[in-house]
């Protein structure tokens, strides 16, 4: 009897324990399955998915400080910085720049536009003329910063990394194109390429009117591909109109008798064209292979090799900093050299 009875305590034992397994297994699966289901992961291809739909859409966020003031130079010839004499003459049409310059540049023919956000400082005193003529230009948001009393657009940098991070949190967009040269904005390239998103840099130049694109290396190293605004992607909408008072004093100064100019500095700097051609040369000379040091598709220079040869030619020419026009016509020596 006894040996009975522990039998049966032994196989009411052994049917407990497979019970007690069998609802573990249930509650791990289900623990697993909510765990999947508020952290998806985000697919090839730079797709996020997000309650089962892949998210096809991408946003361009536009740095105006930087976009305007690299315009101004070019457009004016760089005559002016000042962004109070740049006219929006088509708002609509510089949208439409942006936007065909960021589809050639991460191939978003297929990719839908979630919209396009204008970040810029706002004075005390409200919207600039500039400012208002975006404001009403369909898919774009206006995101407004502040301007300190010297000018100086603040907040501007952070509320793109914001939006950039919370835009990536949500899975809502699968490319972003951002239109700035600031480095502050590394961080949020990184943060929204680990969740995924391709990060394209487009920059504004005219090595022509001897205007470079001053963006920061540390937003066109990360950044998975770069692209070039220049004079003809600008020019159909924006407009260089110099300022009443400036155009009087330029009159009044062309009518009056020529003044001396009392110092050297101010004479034109005469191009040594020949001494720079040597330079270049000899630098190509002094390195191992070049091949892929220029973009075929932005036509820029690698950052290092760039550096390395304005350095030599500086060296070479030993008369100080080189000027803009020095500084192009060896890009544009060097470039010619390769692409033999």
């Amino acid at each position: 009897m006894t040996r009975y009875v522990s039998r049966a305590s032994a196989s009411k034992h052994g049917l407990l324990t497979q019970l007690k397994i069998a609802v573990m297994m249930r509650l791990l699966v289900g623990l697993l399955s909510i765990l999947a289901w508020q952290a998806p992961a985000p697919s090839l291809g730079g797709l996020s998915i997000s309650g089962g739909q892949k998210m096809n859409r991408f946003v361009v966020m536009v740095d105006a400080g930087y976009l305007l003031r690299q315009s101004i130079e070019i457009l004016s010839n760089r005559v002016s910085k000042s962004r109070s004499e740049l006219e929006i003459i088509d708002p609509a049409g510089l949208i439409k720049a942006l936007l065909d310059k960021s589809d050639a540049t991460l191939n978003l023919a297929s990719k839908e536009l979630l919209r396009v956000y204008w970040y810029d400082g706002v004075m005390p005193n409200g919207l600039t003329n500039q400012q208002r003529a975006l404001v009403n230009v369909d898919d774009v948001q206006f995101r407004a910063g502040t301007v300190n009393g010297r000018g100086q657009q603040k907040g501007v940098d952070s509320l793109i990394v914001t939006d950039l991070i919370e835009l990536t949190s949500h899975h809502a967009i699968c490319d972003a194109v951002l239109v700035t040269g600031d480095s502050d904005l590394a961080v949020g390239i990184e943060i929204a390429q680990k969740r995924g998103v391709r990060i394209a840099v487009l920059g504004v130049e005219d090595l022509a009117a001897g205007v470079a694109h001053h963006q920061s290396f540390e937003i066109t190293s990360r950044a998975d591909r770069v692209g070039m605004l220049g004079q003809a992607d600008i020019a159909q909408a924006l407009r260089y109109a110099p300022a009443q008072s400036s155009a009087g004093q330029q009159s009044a100064v062309s009518t009056a008798a020529p003044v001396p100019v009392a110092s050297p500095s101010t004479a034109p700097v005469q191009l040594d064209q020949p001494r720079i051609e040597a330079a270049v040369q000899a630098f190509i000379a002094s390195q191992g292979s070049l091949e892929g040091c220029v973009n075929d598709t932005t036509n820029r220079i690698d950052a290092a090799v760039d550096r390395a040869l304005l350095h030599h030619v500086y060296t070479e020419l030993a008369h100080g900093s080189l000027t803009i026009p020095e500084k192009v016509l060896a890009r544009q020596v060097f470039r010619a050299a390769i692409s033999l």
